[in-house]
């Protein structure tokens, strides 16, 4: 085989040499591996550009991806600035040591040949950064500052000593290492501005609210040396303002002369008329009022009111015959008197009339006038519109009520219990009767609440209802309601369904749903014993279930019958549950031949009252007597009786018609029955 030279082999195409070649196929040869030798060169050329073009690709990829995450530590590092968690010197440490921390985390992803690159970068992104430090950091601690002194500003304005506040202030300003001269200056002249505003307006509202138009008048014409740092423009306004406050006084001076002249006028009026009624007047109500008039024209008029009172006092102290001997013998003297003298006369014949004609009457009609003139004390009443809203002090309600109670004994029990005068009257019966069943349940709980234990006081609010003749239906009704009684096995309020009948009956539509004379007939057996007829207990109880059979019929008036004429029949059995809501039902108790009536408490039938009264003997009576019950069965042989005035409790008398003992304490034994 031929031999090819190879020293050249791959840069240099050999040569043909000189002289004869021989046609040996052997220069076709080199050719050939020169080609390849060329070919393989290109190729690792080409890798080499390929790789590169690779490394700068994956150096790209990092570099953008460090360039963001390094920005978050530069917006990280600003906030930190920005909020003072770190100063000049820290921030760039801690940019420094977050710099190196994600180089570190950087560096292994980036291409050898390109690691160079890549810390030249990141110390370039670094070293641009710092830039942004120190400026921030000077804005943030001359922020800081600021903000201190300003708060140091607000403050020295609030301190009361104005030399203390301004020392302060100013050493504050000059001790300030962010403000110019200028700034400076221009601190403390705003300060002194500021301040003579506030103390200005502080001054202005304290004589103002004294009412010292003397001082205003010194200020107004001393402003400029009072407050030397106002703004002219300040300045005037402050003056305007003061010549406002000068002239609102004044005019409110004179409306309060006019007011005062009139308030003199009704107070001397209102004594006046509460001295000539005759009844005392209380030491610090006459020492009140001469206070108030003192010095002026009804000075003389409230002195003679009240030497007269005390004639009037005796006057209305005497008996009716004396009474009229007093204004006889007036009578007679006015005829005898001069001009000059009658006049006091005259005042006095008048009052002492007017104290007859009228004591009796105020009593009734106005007890709580009657009763402020007696005692000079203002008592605590309840408006007529306020009845059935329940905003009412009732404790307060109840001790007016006692009060009048006191004072219509003291005058020898004439006098109303009612807390208002004929026309408020008038309006509570008006709103009342305008009012649904439901609003007129509110204000029978009201009035209730108002009187208080007061049962007489109680009658004589629902005597204004329905008259005195109705006043215990009434009671009733407030007596369901204040125990919540609803109809069995429902909702429905016991007490609704009573005014619904009662507003029935005022309308006079009664008739409708049953005759009154048979309604009372069909109930009459369910009394027994437990009322005498004609008793204002039986006539309110019969009055009160008929009212409840008329609601009743009217819930459901398909319940009622009529005959071939069309008159209502009678339910009875709607007849009996009206009876027994009215009274609680009657417990009829067999004694041999005879039956024993007696109201039952609220929510008892015939068997869970008799089984309350055996399971009490049983399991009580050994305890509250010390010895065992008795043996007998005591509903068939002692009759059960209400304790007089102890609603619940109940008495039991032996055959012979005594009252069963308690062996322990030898009192009448009784037994509280209640839900």
């Amino acid at each position: 085989m031929a031999r090819i030279p190879m020293g050249n082999f791959g840069n240099v195409t050999p040569q043909a040499q000189p002289g004869r070649v021989l046609d040996t196929g052997a220069g076709q040869v080199a050719q050939a591996v020169g080609n390849i030798a060329q070919v393989g060169q290109q190729y690792a050329v080409k890798e080499q550009k390929i790789q590169e073009e690779k490394d700068q690709y994956q150096f790209n990829i990092e570099a953008s991806k460090y360039g963001a995450e390094y920005q978050d530590y530069i917006s990280e590092t600003k906030q930190k600035l920005v909020t003072g968690e770190l100063d000049e010197a820290t921030a760039k440490t801690y940019l420094r040591q977050r710099t190196d921390e994600l180089a570190q985390n950087y560096v292994g992803r980036i291409p050898e040949k390109q690691k160079e690159r890549f810390n030249f970068y990141s110390e370039k992104m670094y070293n641009d950064s710092q830039a942004f430090i120190k400026p921030l950091a000077y804005e943030t601690e001359r922020r800081s500052i600021n903000a201190d002194f300003e708060q140091v500003g607000e403050a020295t304005l609030k301190i009361e000593n104005r030399e203390q506040a301004f020392a302060l202030y100013q050493d504050t300003v000059n001790r300030n290492p962010v403000l110019t001269p200028e700034q400076r200056t221009e601190s403390i002249q705003k300060w002194n501005e500021r301040r003579d505003l506030s103390d200005g307006k502080g001054v202005l509202g304290s004589l103002e609210t004294a009412q010292d138009i003397e001082a205003l008048q010194e200020l107004h014409k001393n402003v400029d040396t009072v407050f030397p740092h106002m703004k002219v423009e300040t300045r005037d306004a402050y003056k305007s303002n003061i010549e406002s406050a000068i002239s609102r006084i004044q005019k409110g001076q004179e409306i309060r002369s006019k007011e005062l002249d009139k308030e003199h006028a009704q107070l001397t009026k209102d004594f006046v008329a509460d001295a000539f009624t005759g009844y005392p007047l209380s030491e610090s109500l006459v020492n009140q009022t001469l206070e108030a008039v003192k010095g002026t024209k009804y000075e003389a008029e409230v002195r003679e009111a009240i030497g007269l009172n005390k004639d009037a006092q005796k006057f209305r102290d005497a008996s009716p015959i004396e009474q009229e001997r007093s204004i006889a013998r007036l009578t007679a003297e006015l005829e005898n008197v001069g001009q000059e003298d009658a006049t006091g006369l005259k005042k006095k014949l008048d009052v002492f009339k007017s104290i007859a004609a009228t004591s009796k009457q105020r009593a009734n009609d106005d007890p709580v006038a009657q009763v402020q003139s007696q005692t000079g004390h203002k008592l605590y009443t309840v408006t007529p519109e306020q009845i059935g809203t329940g905003q009412i002090d009732f404790k307060k309600a109840q001790i007016t009520t006692e009060l009048l109670a006191e004072q219509k004994k003291a005058n020898g029990d004439v006098g109303s219990l009612i807390q208002w005068n004929k026309s408020e009257r008038t309006a509570f019966k008006d709103r009342y009767f305008e009012a649904s069943p439901k609003q007129q349940k509110a204000m029978l709980t009201d009035l209730t609440k108002m009187a208080g234990k007061n049962k007489e006081a109680q009658k004589e609010y629902f005597s204004l209802i329905g008259g005195e003749k109705n006043a215990y239906d009434y009671m009733g009704i407030a007596k369901l309601n204040q125990l919540d009684v609803t109809l069995h096995n429902t909702n429905i309020r016991a007490a609704e369904v009573a005014l619904e009948g009662k507003q029935i009956l005022n309308a006079g539509q009664a008739s409708v749903l049953g005759a009154e004379k048979e309604f009372h007939n069909a109930i009459q057996a369910e009394f027994g014993n437990a009322a005498a007829i004609g008793t204002n207990e039986h006539r309110a109880y019969q009055n009160l279930a008929y009212s409840i059979y008329l609601g009743l019929a009217k819930r459901g008036e398909n319940i009622v019958k009529r005959d071939d004429k069309g008159n209502p029949i009678i339910n009875k059995e709607m007849a009996k549950q009206a009876f027994d809501i009215a009274t609680g039902g009657t417990y009829k108790q067999k004694l041999g031949k005879n039956t024993n009536h007696i109201f039952m408490p609220y929510g008892f039938t015939q068997t869970s009252f008799e089984d309350h009264i055996q399971n009490h003997f049983r399991t009580q009576y050994r305890k509250e007597t010390g010895f065992l019950p008795p043996d007998e069965d005591i509903l068939k042989t002692h009759v059960v009786q209400p304790v007089p005035n102890a609603t619940g409790w109940f008495m039991f008398l032996q055959p012979n018609g005594k009252v069963m003992k308690n062996p322990k304490t030898a009192k009448p034994y009784i037994m509280r029955i209640w839900k």
